[in-house]
């Protein structure tokens, strides 16, 4: 930030970070075998809502480049908005790390593109039993945070599941520190 940024009270977004979703990569085996978490074949990136012409013309083409992608991994891509309007790119494939690829992938060509401030989340869905799991990776703070909703419509999460997780996976991933960040995605698509 400049001297003229802080006078005038601009800030800036800091830039998107991809590189540590491939942490994702490792943490899926302990997350399987000693947490019992299994992949739920899907993930998404979320992103801020734009009707500028350069945002839709990045969008369009990390569509087209995912898609294909995504179908040369026997995957599926996914485009819409929820009910808050981000838009949202929901990637289903069987195999963890095509979907850690995907995102990645979609994030990057954001970024290269120039649209990284718009890259909110990429999320990934993980079960167990009854349970479901939301890995959400910040692009702007490049840190995980688990969100473990339990009741949808009260919007009640587990507080101490999501803690208990942190705590245990504290040394695979890049946990976000701020425990007021650790935002919970209501009615996530993914």
């Amino acid at each position: 930030m400049s001297l003229w940024d802080a006078l005038l009270g601009r800030t800036r977004v800091p830039p998107a970070r991809t590189e540590p979703l491939f942490a994702l990569s490792t943490a899926i085996v302990t997350l399987e075998s000693e947490l019992g978490w299994q992949p739920g074949g899907r993930a998404g990136v979320v992103l801020r809502p734009g009707e500028d012409s350069f945002f839709a013309g990045a969008r369009e083409e990390t569509e087209e480049l995912v898609s294909l992608a995504a179908r040369e991994m026997e995957g599926r891509l996914e485009s819409k908005k929820d009910e808050y309007g981000y838009q949202w790119l929901i990637f289903a494939d069987r195999d963890w790390e095509d979907l850690v690829a995907l995102a990645h992938m979609a994030g990057q060509n954001f970024k290269d593109k120039g649209a990284g401030d718009r890259l909110l989340a990429a999320v990934f869905k993980l079960q167990k039993k009854d349970q479901v799991l939301y890995l959400i990776f910040s692009y702007k703070r490049g840190a995980f945070y688990p969100f473990i909703p339990v009741d949808e419509r009260n919007k009640k999460r587990d507080n101490a599941g999501e803690m208990r997780l942190a705590a245990l996976m504290e040394k695979e991933l890049p946990w976000e520190k701020d425990l007021t960040r650790w935002y919970p995605l209501w009615g996530c698509p993914v």
